[in-house]
This record gives C-alpha cells, structure tokens and sequence, in this order.
C-alpha cells in the first residue's frame, strides 16, 4: 500500500493559478435540502474545466471580495465537496493570539490573488490519468465524510487526505512557497524544521525503499516543508491515531501517531503547528453523513476509535434524515440536527443549537432539564430533544438558558398547519 501510496505524493502536481471567473448563481434551496451551498459551473467558466468533466462549484470569499474556487466531477459527493470547502475555511479562520494566525486575511487574499483552486475528482488517482488543470487535486477516494463508514472505519484504502491536500493548497498559494505569500517568514521556519527532521530522523522515516528518492525529488522541488507540516497537521487532529500497520503517522513516515506522542517526539512541529492552528477546530463545521445512525459524540471513547478524530470538533451539523443521538465535549458547541428527531446533548461548556425557521415555527414543552422542540414545519428540523444546552438559536433570536421562556402545548398533528401560521 505504501509504495502506492508515495507514488500518488511523488506525481500529484503542485496547485498554479486558475483564470478569473465571475462568482455563480446560488444553488435553489430546494435543490440543496441539506445545504451543502454547492452550485453549477459558472456559465462563463474556462472550457477546460468542462472538458475535463467538472460540473460543481463552490468557493470561500477571500476578506478583498475575491474567491477562492473549488470545483469537482459530478460523481463526488456534494457534502465531500461541502467538506473540502469548510476544511479551508478552518485552515483560514483566525486564531487569536498565535503567532502567525492572528490575522490571516492577508492569506486568504494572497490565495485569492493567486487564484488557487481545489479540484475534486472523481475515483482515485492514477499516473498520467490527473486532469489537466492548474489546480490542487484532491481524488474522491481519500475524502471520506465524517461519520462515513470510511471515517468510522478509519478504512486506510481510502485514508483521508483532505487536511494535507488543502493546507497544500493554503501553503503554496496563501503562507507562499513557489507563489507569492503573506507568511515568508513562517514558511522559513517550516523549510528549517523540515530540514531537521530529516535529519534526525522525526520525518521522511525510510520506511520503504522509495522514501530516499522522493525527499530527494521533494528537495530538488523545494516542497520539503509542505510535506512535513502535513504529517504534522495530520497527526495533531487524530487522523492517524487507530493506524497499526507500524509506529507513527503518515504510514509510518512521520515519528508521531497521536498528540501526546507528538509533544513527546517532536515538539517543535507541535510548536510550529499552534503558530497558525488552533488546539480545537474553531472555524470548521463537521458535517455528518446522511446515512449515519446511532450517536455521533464528541467526545473521546476508546471503545469508538473514529473519536481520536471528532474529539477536537466544536461545529457539528447532521445531515439527512435519520433519527441520530448528538454529544458535545467540553469545548463552546454548536450543534445542528437533521431533518429528523435527534436528541441533542451539550455535554460541558457553553453550548448552542441551531434550528432553521424562526421562533413561531416552534412549539417547546420542558420538563426538568429536559426541553423539546418541534418544528412545525414539515421536513425541516424535525422533534429534538435537547440536554444540557445552554443556547436554543433561532433564524430571528436567540433564547438562552438564563432567560424564562414560555412552553408551548405541542399540537396534534391536525393543528400544526394554524399553529404554525399564528
């Protein structure tokens, strides 16, 4: 697997800038029940992208009004799509007080001068076979949704590139490396640290005979410090906690598994990674597969791997329809249900759900700690029942926990259509 694996980083190429293309008309939202935000190409995009068989498009508007696109082939999934675009989103969320991630609007607008693209592809990728687009690629088959039997699974044929191929995308174009960036002196210390690694031994581990010749390719391309932030970055948001086929991350390339490991073996990388993230993933909202069924938690469970990985999420947004259990950690949630009946439960801290229509589309009834709401509404939000939520946030306000709110007697089914029209 792995030589396959290292051939896949050897070829994938580097991301250019894409021509300018005028912003898209927003998808229906009937189109789009689990508002993913997806949309058509634009009338007038480039041909090449059509000729190479892309027909979705969504983007991340940069602070100076300029996007910065994602586009992909039909087969991929619209909630991969939607995933790829909030990971860049919370590699571009501020991080206050961090060194290099205070403020990182010059980045995302250096990003957006550049042009940069994240192209999504359908399949797996295949020598030769790469579209032939100025683009960051990121292949269907190592994109799995969260809550995704993939993701539960941690399925290493399908292992999840998408933090290392979008902060790729963010390094090249926005930190800057062989495009103009905002963050020289950030890239400086990376190059520095990859260095070091190498040579004592923290990454590019020569695990497989091919390992030598791809640093030796990664130098003569100067792409040394993309590749061992990525390792980083993969290993301190739990990606590579439940891997056993040898020691360490990144198939065993890079020296730590797991954070506490990486404080332990490379805590300069730990240092570098805090410089521009943060410790929980502020700035990201997780979207849960539609098919899941059970409880998504928050928290971390030995008994569930897969929580190595949502452990530092603080957004959460089911999907679809199914009745789901929803936990928090102890971090400021905020929690979304789906179209069907979810119980909700904030766990520590101070959390927030969200429903979609405004507060007379709701009837409440509370009992002890206990509140349920309804939507009157139709296929929207369903009947919830919330614990330990702090904040219930409403299209038009906001009721807190704090504050006494009136309980409503939840109709019978033949009363909903006036109760919601009163």
């Amino acid at each position: 697997m792995f030589s396959l694996v290292l051939l896949a980083l050897l070829t994938t190429p580097p991301a250019s800038p894409v021509p300018p293309v005028p912003p898209a008309t927003p998808a229906s939202p009937t189109a789009d029940p689990d508002r993913f935000g997806l949309r058509p190409l634009p009338g007038n995009a480039p041909a090449a992208w059509r000729r190479e068989g892309f027909t979705k498009y969504t983007e991340v508007l940069a602070p100076n009004g300029k996007p910065i696109r994602i586009i992909a082939q039909p087969g991929v999934r619209d909630i991969a799509v939607a995933r790829a675009r909030n990971l860049l989103q919370f590699f571009l969320t501020d991080v206050p007080g961090s060194r290099y991630g205070t403020d990182k609007s010059a980045i995302a607008n250096a990003m957006a001068d550049n042009r940069a693209m994240l192209m999504m592809p359908e399949g797996a990728h295949e020598e030769g076979e790469e579209p032939h687009l100025h683009a960051q690629p990121l292949y269907e088959e190592e994109c799995p949704v969260d809550g995704s039997r993939w993701y539960l699974e941690s399925d290493w044929e399908h292992r999840d590139a998408g933090f290392e191929e979008i902060f790729h995308l963010v390094h090249d174009a926005g930190i800057g490396t062989f495009m103009p960036g905002a963050a020289p002196e950030y890239q400086t210390e990376l190059k520095r640290e990859a260095i070091a690694a190498i040579q004592d031994g923290r990454w590019a581990i020569p695990i497989d005979p091919g390992v030598r010749e791809w640093i030796r390719e990664l130098a003569e391309e100067d792409s040394l410090a993309q590749e061992y932030i990525a390792s980083v970055i993969d290993t301190y948001y739990g990606l590579w906690t439940t891997f056993e086929e040898r020691p360490g991350g990144m198939w065993g390339l890079y020296i730590a598994k797991t954070r506490t490991e990486l404080e332990e073996k490379d805590p300069r990388g730990k240092e570098l990674i805090e410089a521009f993230l943060p410790r929980m993933m502020h700035g990201y909202e997780a979207l849960i597969d539609p098919g899941f069924a059970g409880e998504f938690t928050l928290e971390y469970d030995p008994s569930r791997p897969w929580t190595a990985k949502s452990r530092w999420y603080v957004q959460v947004r089911l999907t679809g329809a199914n009745p789901v259990a929803l936990t928090g950690n102890d971090a400021d949630n905020i929690l979304t249900g789906n179209r069907g009946d979810n119980v909700i439960d904030g766990g520590q801290g101070f959390d927030t759900v969200v429903f979609r229509g405004p507060r007379t589309d709701y009837v409440l009834k509370q009992v002890g700690a206990v509140r349920m709401l309804r939507d009157l509404v139709p296929d929207r939000d369903g009947t919830d029942t919330l614990r330990n939520i702090e904040c219930i946030r409403f299209a038009d306000a906001t009721v807190t926990s704090a504050e006494p709110i009136a309980t409503d007697a939840i109709p019978d089914q033949g009363d909903e259509s006036s109760a919601a029209g009163d």
